[in-house]
């Protein structure tokens, strides 16, 4: 008796075990590795009446990048950086010449090819000796502009032709292989207002990695502004607004027109996409 007892019971308990659900986990759902960290973005910036008042800032953007400036060195480097500055632009290629987009990556091998959506025109402007007598500081697009625009390395300065939009991609300097850098930073004059000037970075998808906008100016004309950002991401393509409306004979800059271009470019060294 004491036996069936106990048959009985151990029935009970293994009817009860296997009403119990079970869940068994797949191997997917083991946990999953960490995220790859945000990359990282360092930023200076800021805005004086002069160059004098501008070199501290700029400085410290290239000590951030750093040394050497590798100038027109073909190839990719190890270390450093690059700067443009248009000063040492022949007078062929400068106002009211255009200026060929890979110029400063073919003819003067430092890896950046500019780039708009408006015909891919470019000028520098003219310096005070140039053959044609062509005024300075643009004065050949708009009698205004010497009167506004100020220089941060005398005497030339940048613009896109037609279009207030631009875009920068980068080589192994003198080559058609593509590159990257990991910083970037720009001169600009006379930025009147707070939020229309700009500098934009992407990756090699199209994906954009950080903005921000241009300090604005200290005083109502020739002032200058720059912003530059380091990271460790890959910026493939650098997008640049100037102001809110291009340079033309017609495009004054007024309360509501914020007419903006560009003098040095400071980034960093190219390196071959792998």
């Amino acid at each position: 008796m004491r036996t069936n007892l106990l048959r009985r019971r151990l029935t009970r308990l293994a009817v009860t075990a296997a009403a119990v659900p079970v869940t068994l986990l797949p191997l997917s759902a083991a946990p999953a590795a960490s995220a790859a960290a945000a990359p990282t973005f360092t930023r200076i910036d800021g805005a004086a009446a002069d160059a004098a008042g501008l070199k501290p800032t700029v400085d410290a953007f290239r000590g951030l990048l750093g040394n050497p400036d590798n100038g027109s060195t073909p190839g990719s480097q190890p270390a450093g950086r690059r700067e443009i500055n248009w000063d040492g632009t022949p007078d062929a290629q400068a106002a009211p010449n255009a200026l060929p987009r890979d110029f400063f990556n073919t003819t003067v091998p430092r890896g950046a090819v500019f780039s708009t959506a408006a015909g891919n025109r470019f000028q520098v402007s003219a310096d005070t000796d140039n053959p044609t007598h062509t005024p300075v500081r643009f004065g050949n697009i708009n009698t205004q502009y010497p009167g506004i625009f100020g220089t941060f390395s005398p005497q030339r300065l940048f613009t896109p032709v037609g279009t207030n939009q631009m875009s920068i991609t980068f080589f192994s300097p003198g080559t058609h292989t593509p590159a990257t850098v990991k910083g970037f930073g720009a001169v600009f004059t006379d930025v009147d207002k707070a939020d229309t000037t700009k500098i934009e970075l992407y990756d090699r998808w199209g994906a954009r990695l950080w903005w921000h906008a241009v300090p604005k100016g200290t005083t109502a004309s020739k002032s200058l502004s720059f912003l530059g950002v380091k990271t460790d991401a890959e910026i493939y393509e650098v997008r640049i607004t100037t102001g809110n409306a291009p340079l033309s004979s017609t495009n004054t800059d007024t309360s509501t027109r914020d007419v903006v271009v560009m003098d040095d470019f400071v980034y960093g060294e190219p390196t071959a996409l792998s």
